[in-house]
């Protein structure tokens, strides 16, 4: 059986979709073929605990930070199609172990005195970090939207009058970008929970010791001007809404339809052929997964060598440091044990996140992840899911997403059962300093860098598909010839989070991928 449409689109995940919905609203005729049972990947959620039914895993992400300024959402009326949010504030809460706290809230001056409590000098600090922080993401965000290597005037005009307007921070501006997220912490802030708690935010990035490294410290810009949108109901509402919507613009998902081959004749993408045999031709092919798996999937022989070997070549948590991600679910409550009660506010940080780790924790959990060894003492977040939205656990009970940042793709000894249960005892100890309610565990989820690339069919479960850098950026990610608007051979593009702008939930390389499908269709006519 051969289908005929316009565009393919390889991955169900909120890019994928994307590309498809921007693709069906101009009246091309498009199909998304996804290998698992439902729409989301990265983004999707499900009951994925035997002993928990009722509770609601999330394996990846869990906030919508970049959507709320890439137009997705309102582009494709998430909110007609079901999709609800909530923003607890503060967002975010460094717990320092002796108690005190310092809160993430909207209000940038807020945070600043909350920092202020414990170092004056922090607090007036904070203040001009913010200064710079708020130019970085005036300039950060139109280069994220803009199309590499592609005039245009719309972003280049905002890039340019905030640069023109805050000349006087160029330098650094230019010293951040190019900087580690250690350093800059280090020499703007003098407290350890100061410190610590942008290496916290920081490390979801990647290895805070890594030069550019820095420029993930625009979210905190984002966090205090748009917040961090968690859905009700979790990720895969947001996915299951965006679904809903490009099906009624007329884009076909095909769930259960994993790819064979991305069928590549005479030089050119032709289509793909699913594993059950179906053959669906097209004009054009978006791979919006991994890359490497993309390629890999390439008719043998019908791609240039020199550009196969490229994306093979191309880093996927090459420092062996990936996050590690645990949700816990449980019978009875989850309460901090004496960071809230220590406030001097009416802060609820029981709804925030919670950043546990001192720097000397954060530096030490990636320099121990690319030796292959776990540590003792562990730098993690955890997001008390429940406690903002019931609807993620049962009746009287909670669910928290665990997220360790830097842990070992490859341990040393293996990953045996063994080793992530003594893992987790140790993650849960630690956490025990910190949270009351842990000891009625019902079951967990956890889920290795390696069980995620067996899961999720992504190169060493790399949840950016392809590592940031300065290197792997704009028209030069995934990698050179094939990040720019020409596609790398005839009929085939990236489209995901191994493309421009990279990861994080936003839409953007669908976008971009979807109007560079449009353009060589119309040239195709």
């Amino acid at each position: 059986m051969t289908d005929q449409v316009d565009v393919v689109v390889i991955g169900a995940g909120h890019n994928g979709m994307a590309a498809a919905g921007y693709l069906a609203r101009q009246g091309k005729k498009v199909v998304v073929v996804e290998r698992m049972a439902k729409v989301g990947g990265m983004t999707s959620s499900g009951y994925m605990i035997p002993e928990a039914p009722e509770h609601l895993v999330t394996p990846c992400a869990v906030e919508l930070l970049f959507a709320r300024k890439s137009g997705i959402i309102e582009d494709f009326k998430l909110a007609k199609y079901g999709l609800k949010t909530v923003d607890p504030d503060p967002t975010y809460a460094y717990l320092h172990p002796d108690g005190s706290s310092i809160a993430l809230f909207y209000d940038y001056k807020r945070t600043a005195e909350d920092i202020a409590r414990i170092s004056r000098n922090d607090g007036k600090a904070y203040l001009k970090f913010m200064e710079t922080l708020n130019v970085m993401m005036d300039i950060g965000f139109p280069m994220m939207m803009a199309e590499p290597g592609r005039p245009d005037m719309k972003n280049l005009s905002k890039m340019i009058g905030s640069a023109v307007r805050n000349v006087r921070l160029k330098d650094e501006l230019v010293a951040m970008s190019k900087a580690t997220a250690d350093q800059v912490a280090c020499e703007r802030f003098e407290h350890p929970a100061t410190i610590a708690l942008l290496l916290g935010i920081a490390a979801g990035a990647g290895p805070v010791d890594d030069d550019g490294n820095a420029a993930a410290y625009m979210i905190f810009a984002v966090t205090h001007k748009y917040g961090t949108g968690k859905p009700i109901g979790s990720l895969q509402s947001f996915s299951d809404a965006l679904a809903r919507s490009i099906e009624a613009s007329g884009a076909t998902i095909q769930l259960n339809a994993p790819v064979a081959e991305i069928i590549v004749d005479d030089g050119a993408a032709k289509g793909v052929r699913l594993e059950d045999g179906r053959v669906i031709r097209a004009k054009m092919v978006i791979a919006t997964c991994d890359p490497r798996t993309a390629m890999r999937l390439t008719t043998p022989g019908g791609v240039d060598r020199t550009l196969m070997q490229r994306i093979e070549h191309a880093p996927a948590n090459r420092s062996n440091a990936a996050p590690f991600l645990a949700n816990i679910a449980m019978s009875g409550p989850l309460t901090l044990k004496k960071h809230q009660d220590l406030r001097h506010d009416d802060a609820d940080l029981n709804k925030a996140v919670g950043l546990i780790g001192t720097p000397e924790e954060v530096r030490e959990s990636f320099a121990t992840a690319r030796r292959g060894d776990i540590p003792d003492r562990h730098a993690m977040s955890l997001s008390p899911l429940s406690n903002s939205d019931p609807t993620q656990a049962p009746p009287g009970g909670s669910l928290a997403y665990v997220y360790l940042p830097g842990m070992a793709v490859d341990a040393r000894e293996g990953w045996s059962p063994a080793l992530k249960d003594k893992t987790m005892s140790s993650i849960i100890n630690h956490l025990g300093e910190y949270y009351d309610g842990l000891d009625t565990e019902v079951g967990r989820f956890v889920e290795t860098a390696r069980e995620r690339e067996k899961r999720l069919n992504v190169t060493n479960g790399c949840v950016t598909h392809i590592d940031f850098g300065a290197l792997r950026s704009g028209v030069h990610r995934p990698a050179t010839g094939f990040g720019g608007p020409k596609p790398p051979f005839p009929g085939f593009l990236i489209g995901g989070a191994g493309a421009h702008p990279g990861g994080g939930v936003s839409g953007i390389a669908g976008r971009i991928a979807a109007n560079r499908a449009l353009r060589e269709l119309k040239k195709m006519k």
